[in-house]
This record gives structure tokens, C-alpha cells and sequence, in this order.
């Protein structure tokens, strides 16, 4: 396969990823001081998937810890099989509000923001609690209301802020057009953890390579996804990263390997199609296969959680569409990606149904949206290149989405 070929793929398939590294904020937040208090019994992956496993095995299924451990399981493994499950379960226990919490939790992970802010309204009249707050703000980002969004997030960048907080706001400093600053911010909440949160740290070194390799600063990035899987071998998050590096570095042998082990345990459709582009040429056999599990994984994925499934593999279906145009294809395009603008109005939902309603030939409706998407604060490389294809000037910045005042201020000054 052409290096051009690679490259390609892995930038398409790199974006529905950087998504998936989104949702483990998202969750992450919600253990972050559990998982902490947890860490000093396994070193990888693996260990730690054997140890809540045997935790399951050992628990009642009639007490709340069963549940919670379930949904443990499915923040490590990311499939949707096991977050169902553990959805499941979570209705078994209505009354318990710390459930309740991880409960709206899953559904923003699934991108169903009526659900999760139907669990936010219930939970918000009950005393004050900070990751009520936290469920509010994930909401405004899921619905594009990013003005709502920085200011609760600003509200809580202070001296003793959270490092999950710190690495939302580096998040979107980076889609707000800088990413030094937001590898500054990154930096910073790497340096407020303690020595018991490697795992965390190895997460948020994850975070600094995905920014470089947007970037296009390839060695940069494998350096972070290599110290990454050093402090926490295994993961299969980690090592698609390093798999996609690998392809843009042009060496497809490595990343092949690596993609041979994602593809064992994860359920994710997309890294069966960048297994199955690596080897279009040399095996093209086994990668028609691949494209076919490929295919399967999101027909049970969409099963579970439609709305999560869909927006998860547009990006790699668009690519399909712009190299193999395909009526069935499109139809499925407009589809997916109108309903997931509907129930998900974000910066990124608006993306991709601009590129779909361009592959439609729906230029008016898609210049439309573009002018849209330009009134948000999103400045990625996506953003500039759909302004100029329809010759709109790109708005300056506006100030509250610079990061100039928190970076400068004492928050940053006691790290």
C-alpha cells in the first residue's frame, strides 16, 4: 500500500478515535477519586481487567458494588456489550443516587443527551454536588452551547481544580485553535497528580500525543503514546494510537501488529477497516473479511447504542464515499449524520454532516451550516479547510475562548 493511502485512512479513522479519547474523559471524571484510590494492585491492562473480573465473580448480584463494578468493566474494555449491561443493571437500583450519577454518565457517553440530562434534572434538586455541575457542563458541550460551557468550566479553575477538569479545558483549547497552550494545560494536570495515579497520567500523556499527531508532529506523538503504554501496557486505546502513528511514520509492518492485537479486544468497528486498509493490497482477501466483521461490530454496536455507533464511524464512511461513491452509502450518510446534528448539535456533529451534504451535492444547505459551525469557537484544521472551500472568512477568536487569562493566573503559577 502507497504511503499517500495510509495516511489517509489513519487521519480519517484518527478523528473518530480523538472522539473515543473524548468519551474516556467524559467518564474518566466520574472515577477518577475511585480508580485513585485503587491503583496500587495492578501495573497493566491486563491485571486490572483480572481484577474486576474477579471482583464481579466474588460480588452479590443483588448489591449496588455489582453494578458498579460492571460498569468499571466497561470503561476499561470500551464495549458497548458491556456498557449495556452494565446500563442494565443500573436500573435496578433507581433510589441510589451514586448510581444514578454513573447512570447519566453512560448515557452522555452514548451520546443520548435527552437521557443524561433527564438523569441531570432529577439529580440537580437533590444537595449540592460538584459532579452534577460536571454533568451540566458535558451537556452544553454535547449540544454546542460552548459559551455555557467555558464559563461553568472556568468557574472551576481554581488553585485546587481537579486534573480531569484541567484536561476538558486543554481539550478545548486544542479544538479552539492552540495547541500549545493546551499541551501547557495537559502538563499541568499531569503535574497535580500523585505518585498512585500512573494510570491517569498515562492517560493524559495519551492525550499530549493525539494533540501533536493532529498536529502532524509524528515523532512527537509516538514519544507520548510509547511513555504512555511504558506506564500502562496494554491498553488497546494506547496502542491504536500507536498503531495509526506507525502508518503515518510509514512503517505499516508495526502498525499491522499492533492492529492484529487491538482488533482481539476491542469491539470498535473502525480499527477492523484501518486493519483492513493496511492490508488491501498485499491480502486483500483477509481484508474483505475484516470489512465484513467490520460491518457486523457496528450492527451490533448501533443495536445497543445507536446514536453512539453512528457518530462514531461517519468519518470513515465519508472517506468510503469520497474514494468509492455509492448510493447506499450516501443514503446511509444523510441518515446517520442528520440524526446524530439532531439529537447531538455540536461543532463535530455540524462537520460531518457539512462533508455528508457536500458528498450529496447539497452545496447551498452545507454552505449554510458551515456559516454556523464558523460562529462556534472550533478552529481545527476540518474548520479552516470547509471556510475556505466556501470562501468564508474565519471570525477572529473571541476572547473568552482564549486561554491567555487562566494560563497566566495563580492556577497555573502553584503547579
Amino acid at each position: 500500500m502507497s504511503p499517500t493511502n495510509t495516511t489517509g485512512k489513519t487521519r480519517t479513522i484518527l478523528k473518530s478515535i480523538s472522539v473515543i479519547s473524548v468519551l474516556v474523559i467524559v467518564g474518566v471524571v466520574v472515577f477518577a477519586k475511585q480508580q485513585s484510590a485503587t491503583q496500587d494492585g495492578y501495573n497493566t491492562y491486563q491485571d486490572e481487567l483480572a481484577r474486576i473480573q474477579n471482583n464481579i465473580h466474588k460480588t452479590d448480584p443483588d448489591d449496588p458494588k455489582y453494578a458498579y463494578q460492571h460498569i468499571q468493566l466497561a470503561q476499561l474494555t470500551g464495549d458497548f456489550a458491556d456498557f449495556k449491561k452494565a446500563d442494565l443493571l443500573l436500573e435496578r437500583f433507581p433510589q441510589d443516587r451514586e448510581l444514578a450519577l454513573l447512570h447519566a454518565k453512560i448515557s452522555l457517553n452514548m451520546h443520548d443527551v435527552e437521557r443524561g440530562a433527564a438523569y441531570h434534572h432529577d439529580l440537580s434538586s437533590h444537595f449540592h454536588d460538584s459532579r452534577t455541575q460536571e454533568l451540566e457542563l458535558d451537556i452544553a458541550l454535547q449540544k454546542g452551547q460552548y459559551d455555557e460551557a467555558i464559563h461553568l468550566l472556568k468557574t472551576r479553575l481554581n488553585p485546587d481544580a481537579e486534573w480531569s477538569d484541567l484536561a476538558r479545558y486543554a481539550y478545548l483549547i486544542h479544538k479552539f485553535g492552540d495547541s500549545n497552550a493546551a499541551d501547557k494545560i495537559f502538563t499541568a494536570a499531569q503535574e497535580s497528580l500523585s505518585t498512585k495515579e500512573l494510570k491517569d497520567y498515562a492517560w493524559l500523556e495519551l492525550q499530549r500525543g493525539i494533540i501533536d499527531l493532529e498536529d502532524e508532529k509524528y515523532s512527537d506523538a509516538l514519544a507520548h503514546f510509547e511513555s504512555a503504554n511504558e506506564i500502562y501496557p496494554g491498553h488497546w486505546l494506547i496502542e491504536e494510537h500507536l498503531a495509526e502513528t506507525y502508518g503515518f511514520l510509514n512503517q505499516p509492518q508495526k502498525a499491522i501488529k499492533l492492529y492484529e492485537r487491538v482488533v482481539k479486544h476491542s469491539d470498535n468497528p473502525m480499527y477492523f477497516f484501518a486493519l483492513a486498509d493496511l492490508l488491501e493490497e498485499q491480502q486483500p482477501e483477509r481484508a474483505s473479511q475484516l470489512k465484513k466483521i467490520a460491518e457486523e461490530k457496528f450492527n451490533q454496536r448501533y443495536k445497543y447504542y445507536p446514536l453512539a455507533a453512528s457518530g462514531h464511524l461517519i468519518d470513515a464512511w465519508i472517506e468510503e464515499q469520497q474514494n468509492q461513491p455509492n448510493s447506499k452509502t450516501l443514503d446511509r450518510l444523510l441518515e446517520l449524520s442528520a440524526m446524530n446534528l439532531k439529537y447531538r448539535p455540536n461543532a463535530d456533529a455540524q462537520i460531518q454532516r457539512i462533508k455528508v451534504l457536500i458528498l450529496a451535492g447539497q452545496s447551498e444547505e452545507a454552505k449554510k451550516l458551515t456559516e454556523t459551525l464558523l460562529a462556534t469557537p472550533w478552529r481545527t484544521p476540518d474548520v479552516l479547510h470547509l471556510a475556505k472551500t466556501f470562501n468564508l472568512s474565519v471570525p477572529a477568536q473571541r476572547s473568552e475562548f482564549l486561554p491567555d487569562a487562566v494560563i497566566n493566573n495563580e492556577v497555573f503559577a502553584v503547579r
